[in-house]
Parts: structure tokens; C-alpha cells; sequence
């Protein structure tokens, strides 16, 4: 009897076996792909991806180019654009932005861009995707005080901070950004370089900010030894209102054995308001840039490079109001934006340049109004007129011989016919149109 007993439970021991055996590598794979999926979320929870399209249709007509002086009577400029046809569908910006938390301090982003400025061998403009930002940062909050830093392909301080109060990026760039659109082609800050950013922030009502960088920008390898540094600080005694002040300096360049340097640099104030229904604000700049004057040959190979100084002034003013903030079924867009670009007169120059005692101004009107579909998917049709005077002495004009801008290009017509004097004008108003549509997801 024992021994069937015996031999039964070996039967079942035998049956069996291999089925527990089998659930047991079963559960073994289950807590293993459940492993796996936890991390694939973790990694998902820990990832941001987002894409962000600005385009248009944009028609422009008379002056189309950043720099500008003014024009002898009865001659065309191959600046101006005469043609009411003047119009094309662009790209402006695609970015394709990838951020990571990797723990709770540190977090790493890449973002590209696309650029339509680039034409290949042949004819029309190629569309090439270059890297705006790519970094790594570090930020802990710790109460009454908040620290950052990043390290890499970083995002400067100022030109984004502005934005993101105007939240005009998807209509025009802000004119700090965009400076040589109104200071005759000057340029004097990049939205993007390598380098490092560090902030600090008390009491959540004082942010200090300050980066070192290449200072050539994202789209430049650098050239020189040296740096630029930018800085802003904000203060927000209330929500929603900023007061600003920023700078940036930077060396472009080292002439000769003296030492002597091309600079640019600027200093600002700024005030804006914000809020899910108004965006109000300007920013006042004053930059200057430091070059040199007429080379002059000195003994053997040593060349005399005499400084020159010149500023400008910049007010860049914005209005964007929302009504769907009020009325989210009426999401009504109204903007507005008014710019003043100045470029000072010199005296730094010889009597023949044809820059001495110039002074130019110009000013941008612009208004718009746009619909947001949804968080996703905005649109408005708005329109620009600029403005550009340019000043100066025109007993000076005369002193500079016949090449200068108030005499006629009578070589032309027949090279035996002499230039003629006939007095000048100032560019024609640049006009410009254009439907905006931004698409976030």
C-alpha cells in the first residue's frame, strides 16, 4: 500500500512539475517586461518633444535692405523694390525641441532649426537643418533662493527673456535680436552662442542672469581668444510686471601691437507687463561700437590705427492683447508694435568720407489682427511701414567730391558725360504685408 502511494505521488511530482516549472519562468518574464515597461515610462515621463512652425505669405515693396543712405535724384537703387509682385510663402522657423530631465537638478535639451538662406550649386534657396541649442543644465530651488547653470550651445540671456514676454517671436523677432534691421546693419546681439549661463534667483522677485560666451553666435565658429559677456537683471514687485536692466559686451577683434580693439556693446532698460490677456512693453538701448578710423602707414610694416567711437539708440515698444483670455470663445488677436533706430553722427572721419556727419533714423509702425484656433494653431494678417531719414551737412556733401550720394552717375548714360550734382532723397518707405501662422505641438 506504501508503495502506491508512493509511486502515485512521484507520478504527480513528474505531471506536474514541468507546468510550475513553466509558470514560475512565467512570471519571471512578466516581472521583467514589467520592468521594462516602467522604464520606458519613466524615460517617457522624463522626456519633453515638441515642434514649432512659424510661416508665411509675405509681399514687401520699396527700400528691402537693412542698410540704407540716401539716394541721388533720378537714380534707381538696386535696393529698391519697385514691383507690386513682390511676394513669396516662407519658412521662418521649424524647431524641432528635445528636452530630458535627467534627475531632479539636471536636464539636457537639443533643438534644431531650419535655415532657407543657404543656395546650393545650382539655382533656389535648400532648406538646411543646423542646432540652435544644445546643453546641459542644473537647477535647485531652494526656497528663498533658486540657482541654475548650463554649459554648451546655450540660449543668451536676453533676446529669449524678451520674447517670452512680448510673445511676438511668431510674428517678428524683437529688435535687440534684429537690431541691423534699424541701426543700418548693425548687429548687436545673438539669440544663441557656446558658452555658459549661470542664474540666481531671491525671494522669486529678483533674478540675476549673466553668460560667457564665444560671442560670434550659434551660426559662427569663433575667431578670436576673446568673449562676450551679457547680463540681465529683473525684478517683478508684482505678478506679471517686469522692470529690466541688461547689457552685453564684446570683443570683436585686435588691430596691432598697441592693443587696440573692436568693441560693441550695449546697456538698457526695459518695462513690460504680462498676463494671459495683455502684453505691453518697451526696451531702451543704447549701444556703441568701437572700430578704427583711416589706416595709417607708419615706418616699415608698422600701421597706425586711430580709434573711432560710434553710438546708436534703439527703443523697440510692443503691444499683443488676447481677447480669449477675457472671452475664450472670441480668442481675438490685436498687436502693435513701434520701433526707433538711431545711428549718431560722426566726426571721426576725413573730410572726403562720405560718412562724416551722417546721422540716420528710422522707424517701424507695424499692426495686426489674428485668430487662435487653440493652444496649437494661430494666425494673423498685419502690415509694416518703415521710415528712414538720413541727415547731413550738405557743404560737407559738396566737399566730397563728385562720387558722393547728391551728385547723378552721369558715367552711366556715356562715359564721357562728367556725375552731376542734383541733390538726393531719402529711401522710400518699405512697405510690407503678410499673413503669420504659428503650429505648436
Amino acid at each position: 500500500m506504501l508503495k502506491r502511494v508512493l509511486l502515485c505521488a512521484l507520478a504527480l511530482f513528474i505531471l506536474t512539475a514541468p507546468s510550475v516549472m513553466a509558470q514560475e519562468k512565467t512570471q519571471e518574464k512578466t516581472k521583467e517586461s514589467d520592468k521594462v515597461m516602467e522604464a520606458i515610462k519613466d524615460i517617457y515621463r522624463r522626456l519633453d518633444i515638441g515642434v514649432k512652425i512659424y510661416m508665411d505669405w509675405y509681399g514687401h515693396w520699396g527700400w528691402n535692405s537693412n542698410s540704407f543712405d540716401r539716394i541721388a535724384n533720378f537714380e534707381n537703387s538696386s535696393s529698391e523694390t519697385k514691383t507690386k509682385n513682390n511676394n513669396e510663402f516662407r519658412i521662418n522657423r521649424a524647431y524641432f525641441d528635445v528636452k530630458y530631465k535627467i534627475s531632479d537638478i539636471f536636464y539636457a535639451r537639443l533643438t534644431t532649426d531650419v535655415d532657407g538662406s543657404v543656395t546650393p550649386t545650382g539655382s533656389g534657396a535648400a532648406f538646411h537643418i543646423y542646432l540652435k541649442y544644445a546643453y546641459v543644465g542644473a537647477k535647485k530651488d531652494f526656497g528663498p533662493v533658486m540657482l541654475s547653470l548650463e554649459g554648451g550651445q546655450i540660449e543668451t540671456p536676453i533676446i529669449g527673456f524678451i520674447d517670452g514676454l512680448s510673445d511676438f517671436r511668431w510674428i517678428v523677432q524683437n529688435y535687440i535680436d534684429n537690431s541691423k534691421a534699424v541701426l543700418n546693419g548693425k548687429s548687436i546681439d545673438n539669440s544663441a552662442d557656446l558658452g555658459i549661463k549661470a542664474s540666481i534667483g531671491l525671494f522669486k522677485y529678483v533674478t540675476l542672469t549673466a553668460s560667457f560666451t564665444n560671442g560670434t553666435g550659434y551660426k559662427s565658429n569663433e575667431n578670436n581668444s576673446y568673449k562676450g559677456v551679457t547680463y540681465i537683471v529683473s525684478i517683478t514687485p508684482v505678478k506679471g510686471l517686469y522692470l529690466n536692466g541688461f547689457g552685453r559686451n564684446n570683443i570683436d577683434t585686435k588691430y596691432d601691437y598697441t592693443g587696440k580693439k573692436a568693441k560693441t556693446e550695449f546697456y538698457g532698460y526695459g518695462i513690460a507687463y504680462k498676463s494671459d490677456v495683455i502684453k505691453i512693453g518697451f526696451n531702451h538701448v543704447f549701444p556703441s561700437e568701437v572700430t578704427v578710423g583711416l589706416q595709417t602707414s607708419g615706418i616699415g610694416s608698422i600701421n597706425v590705427y586711430p580709434v573711432q567711437r560710434r553710438g546708436y539708440q534703439l527703443l523697440d515698444s510692443w503691444l499683443n492683447f488676447n481677447l480669449g483670455g477675457i472671452v475664450p470663445t472670441a480668442p481675438i488677436i490685436i498687436v502693435g508694435r513701434f520701433v526707433y533706430g538711431l545711428q549718431y553722427r560722426t566726426y571721426q572721419k576725413n573730410l572726403s568720407d562720405t560718412e562724416l556727419d551722417k546721422q540716420r533714423n528710422t522707424m517701424i509702425y507695424l499692426m495686426g489682427i489674428g485668430w487662435q484656433f487653440n493652444k496649437n494653431v494661430r494666425i494673423l494678417v498685419g502690415g509694416e511701414i518703415q521710415r528712414y531719414i538720413v541727415k547731413k551737412n550738405r557743404i560737407l556733401a559738396l566737399a566730397q567730391g563728385t562720387s558722393g550720394t547728391e551728385f547723378y552717375n552721369g558715367g552711366a548714360i556715356n562715359p564721357a558725360l562728367a556725375n552731376v550734382y542734383v541733390g538726393s532723397h531719402n529711401p522710400h518707405d518699405a512697405k510690407r504685408v503678410y499673413v503669420k501662422a504659428e503650429v505648436a505641438f
